[in-house]
């Protein structure tokens, strides 16, 4: 009976551990988020090619590689809700000028499962 408690309270302990972990990453998130899409929204779509880019932040570059890490807002081509994630970049000569913090529009395809960025400009916002 003694082990079976202990087993017991250690399941909720880490139950309510995950579930406040989680719910303060999602609050956090969802700040972020809202904050990107803002600045996506805000965007005029001046023709077809501008309206399928989607906004980000650069927060890491890797420039050798043609990686970028992006947190970014939703992308509707690819169902892709708002998170943070790294990207491939088919032509490194996008990421020439780009620093950590610059705002990008960003035109990204799933080709074989791999994200890969085909075009990708500086947002002035």
């Amino acid at each position: 009976m003694y082990k079976t408690n202990i087993k017991f309270l250690l399941a909720i302990f880490l139950s309510s551990f995950l579930s406040a972990t989680n719910a303060g990453h999602h609050e956090g998130a969802h700040m972020e988020h809202d904050e990107v899409n803002h600045q996506q929204n805000s965007s005029s779509c001046a023709d077809d090619s501008s309206c399928s880019m989607a906004h980000g932040v650069v927060l890491s570059l890797s420039k050798e590689v043609s990686k970028i890490t992006l947190r970014h807002g939703e992308i509707p081509n690819i169902d892709m809700p708002p998170m943070t994630m790294v990207f491939t970049v088919e032509d490194s000569s996008l990421m020439q000028n780009l620093k950590e913090g610059d705002h990008v529009l960003f035109h990204v395809e799933n080709i074989g499962g791999e994200y890969i960025i085909k075009d990708m400009i500086e947002d002035h916002h």
